[in-house]
């Protein structure tokens, strides 16, 4: 026998023996929630709520199964109330089509429609790339209303447009109480666009004015208190660099700064980085803009989180506000850091939260490394299985007990200076 079939043959004994422990029920599909577009988010009987991230699957009508297992074993292990994909969720390989697309987005939904579980996305940078080139031509606004279509094909999709609005899916989603009776938390989805001169883009001044208008109608239904909320969106604001620390030249755990306001220095992530870390620079827009300065004035955001920038998964408060990073999903891009995120809300104590980084090994049981690019740029990888550890559907269930995975309970206090 060789050392493929002896590799294969002791996995295949290994899952054996790890399903005849398991309970059936374990084992068994999921089954679907309900499959009504027009179900209302709340809090459980137990008064809590989850959200899985996931970011930066940017994958294509053939989709890579360890992005594809990474979504369907964190679907099996957390369960959550809600799945947001935070942008970037397609490639943009030049040769794709309007069907190519379609089929993409379809594959990385799929897993959660088929368990009944609500979904909101918003869209990254390149999302719309594939179909608004020389093949296609398709303006930014056409590609997204397109893709816009595609994800309402599911019943549980949550994405709206707001056509007065620049870009695509900005909008808000409201979290009932446990009773179903009173709106009680609020979800901002905003379009971070993907460009703007010669940077990455930012929330425009319309997208602002909404935001305000409508946190201002939210505090008034809410009796004159700000209702609290979380924020998501693909393209970090540049805020996110005051939870670095800085030098000038090159030094051991220091990542060099990207865009503009922030290349010539190294950065690491400072003391106020409560989990994880900077593996790389993060790359808001080149200019600074206001959209931080309106969630510090309308006081509504405790939290705000961001994928783009694949390898980071830190968190830490500046102002009073936590952000945090969300891992990529996806492996045909750059990345050496993947998994996803869960935020967990709780209904006594709603201006508080924990959350959780699920690392890409501890949900698939190996370790994914990178080998070469293909003619496209995209990555090819080999796999290492960890030992004890038992990769797929049923792996997950196993590594419920022994995942090691970082978590933060959020609270909200002063920090010293």
């Amino acid at each position: 026998m060789n050392l493929f079939k002896k590799t294969a043959a002791i996995l295949m004994s290994c899952t054996m023996l790890a399903a005849a422990a398991l309970p059936i029920t374990a084992l068994a599909a999921p089954t679907p929630r309900s499959t009504e577009v027009s179900q209302m988010l709340k809090f459980n009987e137990s008064g809590e709520f989850k959200i899985l991230c996931i970011s930066d699957t940017q994958d294509t009508d053939e989709p890579q199964n360890e992005m594809l297992e990474i979504i369907n074993n964190s679907l099996n292990r957390e369960n959550p109330d809600l799945v947001i994909f935070l942008g970037d969720n397609t490639c943009w390989f030049k040769g794709v089509t309007k069907e190519k697309t379609a089929t993409a987005i379809r594959k990385i939904i799929e897993p959660v429609a088929q368990r009944g579980i609500p979904f909101a996305m918003v869209y990254g940078n390149h999302d719309h790339e594939g179909l608004c080139d020389e093949n296609n031509k398709m303006t930014e606004e056409e590609a997204k209303e397109y893709m816009l279509s595609v994800y309402q094909e599911f019943p549980n999709c949550l994405a709206i447009e707001r056509d007065e609005l620049t870009g695509g899916g900005t909008y808000n989603l409201l979290i009932k109480d446990s009773k179903g009776e009173k709106d009680i938390f609020n979800l901002w989805l905003m379009d971070s666009n993907p460009y703007y001169a010669d940077g990455y883009g930012f929330v425009q001044p319309d997208q602002q004015e909404w935001y305000i208008k409508t946190s201002n109608q939210l505090k008034k239904a809410n009796g004159g208190t700000p209702l609290p909320a979380l924020l998501f969106q693909h393209i970090a604001v540049p805020e996110v660099y005051q939870l670095a620390e800085s030098v000038d030249k090159p030094t051991s755990g220091y990542v060099h700064g990207n865009t503009a306001m922030f290349k010539d220095k190294y950065w690491k992530a400072s003391s106020d980085v409560i989990q994880g870390s900077f593996e790389e620079g993060p790359c808001p827009a080149d200019v600074q803009h206001d959209q931080f300065t309106s969630w510090k004035e309308q006081g509504d955001i405790i939290g705000a989180f961001f994928g783009h920038d694949h390898p980071n998964d830190y968190l830490g408060m500046v102002d009073g506000i936590y952000l945090g990073a969300v891992p990529a999903a996806g492996y045909y891009s750059y990345g050496w850091n993947h998994g996803a995120r869960t935020i967990t809300l709780r209904e006594n104590d709603l201006k508080n939260f924990s959350t959780q980084v699920l690392k890409a090994e501890d949900i698939l049981g190996y370790q994914v490394k990178p080998t070469y690019k293909d003619k496209h740029g995209y990555y090819e990888y080999t796999h290492k299985f960890l030992p004890g550890v038992i990769g797929g559907s049923i792996g997950a269930v196993v590594l419920v007990a022994a995942a090691g995975i970082i978590t933060a309970v959020v609270k909200k206090k002063k920090r010293n200076k």
